[in-house]
């Protein structure tokens, strides 16, 4: 599935989005709809014969693709996309750069069901092109990145979709942010108050998850 989405992107100057032959219905998200932390065709499967190598090579193609459909996110929302008053919107394509291949092997390969990302304020764009490749974001989300009602430059748990680990839309709030869950989540498994199920899942961790 995660592949055949990465071959949609290379389909054309936008994706389109099909599964055997048949178009996808676009994504319809609502704020405060909950998904499952981690969509489960991406965990490796413990028994897997997948050499190290090609795991690299896999991942190294999944990084270009992301970092292309960032960079072109960004090139819609200021040079293509009809705005009112004709400014550019910016949008940090050097600084998305510079963290897809840190976001691309954190949610293409090491992330657990409650681990925890605060994503680089800048670097949303990697963010939202990871989640569509993913199957969480719809393509008219991406197409109106930093328009009205659309994505966010910056991630947040009360205006995106789907909904984000933490928000970090100050810059400098992610590493206090994550800080201060791990210590809050220390001191109530010292108590004996282990998490509740992560919301869609049956989850509920015995290992604390880690805060990145």
């Amino acid at each position: 599935m995660l592949m055949r989405r990465v071959r949609s992107v290379l389909s054309g100057p936008w994706p389109t989005q099909q599964r055997n032959g048949s178009a996808v219905p676009g994504i319809s998200m609502s704020q405060g709809v909950k998904w499952k932390p981690r969509p489960a065709n991406v965990v490796k499967p413990k028994n897997s014969q997948v050499s190290k190598s090609t795991e690299v090579l896999a991942l190294k193609e999944l990084e270009t693709k992301i970092n292309w459909l960032s960079s072109l996110m960004i090139h819609n929302a200021n040079n293509v996309r009809v705005k009112r008053d004709g400014l550019k919107v910016g949008g940090h394509q050097a600084s998305s750069a510079s963290m897809v291949t840190v976001l691309t092997a954190l949610y293409m390969h090491h992330l657990r069901p409650q681990d925890r990302v605060a994503v680089k304020p800048h670097a949303g764009p990697i963010y939202h092109a990871i989640q569509y490749l993913m199957g969480r974001q719809s393509l008219d989300n991406i197409k109106n990145y930093r328009a009205l009602g659309g994505i966010q430059p910056y991630p947040s748990r009360t205006k995106d979709f789907p909904e984000v680990d933490l928000s970090t839309g100050s810059v400098g709030l992610g590493a206090a942010a994550t800080t201060f869950a791990a210590l809050m989540e220390s001191f109530l498994r010292q108590k004996g108050l282990l998490p509740k199920a992560w919301p869609g899942t049956a989850i509920s961790p015995a290992d604390p998850g880690r805060m990145i």
